[in-house]
């Protein structure tokens, strides 16, 4: 009559391992679904505001623009992303499907015919998410830059004046 089988130390230690690479990796998981976008002010706040700012100075869609040459993107979400053609130009685009990687890819690339980009046709590539262009918006980069300009201006500080707690003179002697 044999006994019963117990593991040998190299599995409980194999089995200990698997345990702990699994609550590791549902802790990562868990840290993911709770990450910057999904908090009060997070990353999806802060896109949601961008994208009204470039909204505020976009112009009535049309239906293509010129792509020469993409020199700058600004990603605003998974739906919406600017792109800069040249230095006083760019144009908010919105795509059909949520592009996940778009936010977060160093680089994005965009489709075009015949050096024309056209709404509901051409498509913005990042990664491996391929999104449909659903609407061609222009901006005008130069109320952008006025509005980044006041912005700047109204976070200077302003020097205190010297009766405002300022260095006093003690006022003779």
């Amino acid at each position: 009559m044999s006994g019963p089988i117990l593991p040998t130390e190299s599995q409980r230690v194999s089995k200990l391992f698997r345990s702990v690479l699994v609550l590791s990796f549902a802790v990562l998981i868990g840290g993911c679904a709770t990450g910057t976008a999904s908090a009060p002010g997070g990353r999806a706040a802060a896109d949601a505001e961008r994208l009204e700012r470039f909204r505020a100075a976009a112009g009535e869609p049309v239906p293509s623009f010129r792509l020469m040459r993409l020199t700058d993107f600004t990603p605003l979400g998974e739906r919406h992303l600017v792109v800069w053609t040249r230095r006083n130009e760019a144009w908010l685009l919105s795509v059909d499907a949520p592009c996940n990687e778009m936010r977060w890819h160093p680089a994005v690339g965009i489709s075009s015919s015949l050096g024309r980009v056209y709404s509901d046709f051409d498509r913005v590539f990042a990664g491996r998410d391929r999104c449909r262009i659903r609407e061609i918006r222009p901006l005008d980069v130069a109320l952008l830059k006025d509005d980044a300009r006041q912005d700047r201006e109204s976070l200077d500080v302003k020097p205190r004046d010297e009766g405002e707690g300022g260095a006093q003179d003690s006022g003779g002697t």
